[in-house]
């Protein structure tokens, strides 16, 4: 019948089609762009698998360094414990205190947490696949370095934004709480402007705790005044409401304010330099830098000391990394992953050494600090291209 034709007819249409569709996707699959795709698309696999793996180990190691530094850290807390300084204060001071200190875990943790996770793609055989597709040791050195620099930038973006500001206060919220006279009379800091002297016990960018100040003429003191803290503003210390007047004469400026030039160098000292951010630092090296007093010239290397290592703190990061790499590729008969691991953690931490000597070389004859700073991590980089050229 005309059904059933047209239904056969339309039975072999499909068959046809299906046939052509089937012979076209073989003939997809077998010609030479599907595999360059596919083989493209298997080393995004790759390189995604590596970077995340760099970067989860190494933010765990990382994560695990800060946790043993505030349990050590809580524990010397605790010797220190009175009346005003608790358990809780202590505790709150070492959670808070926390990451910004954890800065100093962070280049050992980027170097081991890539080592780990290097050789572990290496027993796993990830690495022999990438370099049979074309990748060179340094390709995937760098690839796999991806990871801790996303935590190391990171890191250092949020550490100048947040937590650099959080330690300090909590370090001036704990001495403070620290009330006792031995902690209070070791930290007390003078400051002479013409006939006018001030006093203090810690300071921040722009204020100052346990406040003295006192008024000289022909060398008697003409009244004094104390505060908890007070501002400083331009050419102007301004006291807070816990003002307290005393004169001797009965006479004096009994206002919450006093004119004092307070001096540059005086606001931060050479052991709070590393506190400031790096906003900060570039502020006083400008102000410093046509400064030609001795004292001052040796205050400005300190902040170029600070200021030159925090920026080139993650070129540093990557030249271990690239060094300590090529380690890596060596045979798995020559030695084991675990001694690699230990050698580079160790020729990490003489790295660390020869950098800080090489910045203290430079201040003492008063040479660039900046070359100081990156000297070791050029000849490291040096070292590398030998180091890779073997493999």
């Amino acid at each position: 019948s005309t059904l059933d034709r047209s239904s056969a007819a339309s039975d072999v249409y499909k068959r046809q089609k299906y046939k052509r569709e089937y012979l076209s996707k073989i003939s997809y699959w077998h010609s030479p762009n599907s595999f360059i795709f596919m083989a493209g698309d298997l080393m995004k696999i790759f390189n995604k698998y590596l970077i995340k793996r760099s970067f989860f180990i190494s933010f765990f190691i990382f994560t695990i360094f800060a946790l043993l530094d505030l349990v050590f850290n809580f524990i010397s807390e605790l010797e220190n414990l009175s009346d005003t300084y608790t358990f809780i204060s202590a505790l709150k001071y070492v959670f808070l205190s926390m990451p910004h200190s954890a800065m100093n875990f962070l280049e050992g943790a980027c170097l081991l947490g890539i080592m780990i996770s290097l050789g572990i793609s290496h027993q796993e055989g990830n690495l022999n696949v990438l370099r049979s597709s074309g990748k060179s040791p340094i390709q995937i050195i760098l690839i796999s370095s991806i990871g801790p620099m996303i935590l190391v930038f990171s890191f250092l973006l949020i550490d100048e934004l947040a937590f650099r500001e959080i330690h300090l206060n909590s370090q001036i919220e704990k001495s403070l709480k620290l009330n006792s006279t031995q902690e209070v009379s070791s930290n007390i800091q003078w400051v002479k402007d013409e006939n006018s002297l001030i006093s203090y016990t810690n300071i921040t960018s722009d204020t100052i705790f346990n406040v003295k100040f006192v008024k000289l003429a022909s060398n008697k003191v003409l009244y004094f005044k104390t505060a908890s803290s007070a501002k400083i503003s331009k050419n102007r210390i301004i006291f807070d409401d816990s003002l307290l007047f005393h004169s001797f004469n009965g006479q004096g400026n009994t206002g919450a304010f006093e004119d004092f030039l307070f001096p540059l160098v005086a606001r931060v000292s050479f052991n709070d330099i590393e506190n400031l951010s790096i906003g900060d630092v570039r502020k006083y090296r400008l102000l410093l830098r046509d400064n030609l007093v001795k004292e001052d010239q040796l205050f400005k290397m300190h902040l170029d000391k600070s200021f030159y290592k925090r920026i080139f703190y993650p070129f540093s990061i990557l030249a271990i990394i690239i060094f300590f790499g090529s380690f890596i590729f060596s045979s798995l008969r020559d030695s084991t992953p675990a001694s690699r691991i230990v050698l580079a953690v160790v020729g990490g931490f003489v790295y660390k050494v020869i950098q800080d000597f090489s910045i203290s070389f430079f201040i003492s004859f008063s040479y660039p600090i900046f070359i100081g700073v990156i000297a070791p991590a050029i000849l490291l980089l040096v070292a590398s291209s030998y180091s890779y050229k073997k493999i």
